[in-house]
């Protein structure tokens, strides 16, 4: 009997140094029922050795895709940075494509593909956190704006301008200003600029002459 009890426990020292942490009290309390319950345990070690297969492939295709978008922004510009971005996208793991999406975005609005930087903007949106939801959000705006779009921006600037965080009341203010003003709404440009004229901005005679030019409207 004693030498069947320092088999169990070698066993199950076995298993829990193969298996997460977390797995440890499962296999425990299957090893007080080990006839029954066997099978459950053979189950869980499975599973868990599947789960460390797939850990341990997606580390290592992030680890690859960052290496290839590094190479990428170091030897290509244009739109060969641009089908080289596309290609990488296509096959990286979830966690490298918000920079992927960063970068298609920047290298299309710098190529004047404005339509097609709103749509990488608008994606990464849909993909980031916080700060850099709310940044790309200004920049599918922007790119809107410069699209010829500029009521479909102004749509997407008047939401930000209700939620967006203090840091960002004037570059939302700043583009909503210009965004309404290309779509014709001067009520709401001239109050984007009132908004600016209240912040310390470095174009503060600008934003006085934009706010003068459109109250003689």
């Amino acid at each position: 009997m004693a030498e069947n009890k320092t088999t169990d426990h070698s066993t199950l020292d076995d298993i829990e140094a193969r298996v997460p942490d977390t797995l440890h009290p499962v296999i425990e309390a299957a090893f007080k029922h080990s006839k029954q319950l066997i099978a459950g345990v053979v189950a869980i070690v499975l599973v868990a050795a599947a789960y460390a297969g797939y850990t341990g492939y997606t580390a290592r295709a992030l680890t690859k895709a960052q290496a290839q978008l590094g190479t990428i922004l170091i030897e290509a510009s244009g739109q060969d940075k641009i089908d080289r971005l596309e290609a990488l996208l296509g096959d990286a793991p979830s966690a490298a494509k918000p920079a992927l999406l960063l970068e298609l975005a920047e290298a299309t609005m710098n190529q004047d593909l404005y339509d097609k930087s709103a749509s990488y903007w608008a994606r990464l949106a849909g993909e980031a956190d916080d700060d850099l939801r709310l940044v790309a959000r200004l920049g599918n705006a922007k790119c809107l704006t410069l699209a010829g779009k500029a009521g479909e921006a102004l749509t997407e600037l008047k939401e930000l301008s209700g939620i967006a965080p203090a840091a960002f009341t004037v570059p939302v203010y700043r583009q909503l200003a210009v965004a309404a003003e290309a779509a014709g709404d001067t009520a709401q440009a001239l109050d984007a600029y009132r908004k600016l004229a209240e912040q310390p901005v470095a174009d503060k005679p600008f934003i006085d002459h934009k706010i003068a030019q459109l109250e003689a409207k």
